[in-house]
């Protein structure tokens, strides 16, 4: 993808369902760490609901990494999905979408 700006409309449907769950995640941190509850088992966990394999889920995840959207980070040998500033767009237009079910809206730390 070689646009300066990434929308919903450029991701596929099971890249938005996987990201909306990440989105999901993201929403249940709190301030003090609002990536809790992102670490990359829960996504997948979760992600399995909407009839993906792991091995699907593993495929986006690297994808939305490519595409600078989020990071993983390791901390105590728990991988955290972590948010990137250039999901910005999505993020906001995914969040009025059926591919995130939180009632709690997600507001990125870094903003």
């Amino acid at each position: 993808m070689t646009k300066d700006v990434l929308t919903e409309k450029d991701l596929d449907v099971n890249e938005k369902k996987v990201f909306g769950r990440i989105i999901d995640m993201w929403s249940l941190g709190s301030e003090a760490d609002p990536y809790a509850q992102s670490t990359k088992s829960e996504v997948i966990k979760y992600s399995k609901k909407d009839g993906l394999s792991e091995e699907q889920i593993l495929s986006i995840l690297k994808r939305l990494e490519s595409y600078k959207l989020i990071h993983v980070d390791e901390v105590n040998g728990k991988a955290y999905i972590k948010y990137n500033v250039e999901a910005v767009h999505i993020v906001k237009e995914l969040q009025k979408t059926e591919y995130v079910n939180s009632r709690t809206k997600f507001i990125p730390p870094h903003h």
